[in-house]
């Protein structure tokens, strides 16, 4: 796939996302009682269930090669592994795996508040599926246009050699773990198989997914940039200051 068509993917996933994001919080308000019911017990096609199909195949998709997706999330195939013919030195890896663990960190903090909020009773089941939603939109405005994790924390130069991008369906569905019911409990368990097949082949393979190791990670043979949006904003950003 070309960089203008990866481009349109991802703004195509996103304008997607967002548009399921306001359906479910329409849902939740709308017909409250419905949506609960179908957390429990789904039934035909509804906001939620629709969402739940589009979230399961999309996850589907990721366990295979593609190349709609971004390298970012492919380097862990091998067939998208372009040998420098160098192994990544020990600090690099153990570099990245840092920037990885205070990642989780900052995760587990955001997301500690509500799961004390559920808790207490104070949001309900409704609150955590459109969360996930929200985490969704989320998920492709991190890679389109600025991602905290990749500037405060791991300082990769772009989606490409992120080291966690393959857990944005975990964290995508990391409200949904409070959550009981068939549809939450799919989804939280398809997410975690990615994440566990992801680090597994980190671990087994570290020369695929760090640019001293992997040729196809480095600027000079980039078919995506999708790092245009970000370069763009922050120079409109530096202009303004």
């Amino acid at each position: 796939m070309n960089r203008s068509r990866t481009r349109e993917y991802y703004l195509f996933c996103f304008l997607l996302r967002a548009a399921i994001f306001f359906l479910l919080v329409w849902y939740a308000l709308a017909a409250p009682e419905a949506f609960l019911a179908d957390l429990s017990h789904p039934r035909g096609l509804t906001p939620l269930t629709l969402a739940w199909l589009g979230l399961m195949a999309s996850m589907a998709l990721r366990l295979f090669p593609s190349r709609r997706e971004s390298l970012g999330c492919q380097k862990k195939y091998a067939a998208r592994f372009r040998p420098t013919g160098a192994l990544p030195p020990p600090e690099e890896i153990r570099a990245a795996n840092r920037g990885t663990g205070k990642s989780a960190l900052l995760w587990i903090a955001v997301n500690l508040p509500f799961f004390l909020l559920y808790a207490r009773g104070w949001v309900g089941r409704r609150f955590l599926v459109c969360l996930a939603g929200l985490y969704g939109v989320c998920d492709i405005f991190c890679i389109l246009f600025y991602c905290p994790f990749q500037s405060w924390l791991m300082h990769n130069r772009c989606c490409t050699t992120c080291r966690i991008f393959d857990w944005d369906y975990l964290m995508l569905c990391t409200p949904l773990l409070a959550v009981p019911g068939p549809l939450s409990v799919s989804a939280c368990l398809l997410s975690a198989a990615i994440f566990l097949r992801w680090e597994v082949t980190c671990r087994r393979h570290p020369e695929r997914f760090l640019e001293c190791g992997n040729d196809a990670l480095r600027c000079r043979n980039c078919q995506e940039q999708l790092c245009r949006y970000k370069r763009s904003l922050s120079a409109l950003l530096r202009r303004k200051s």
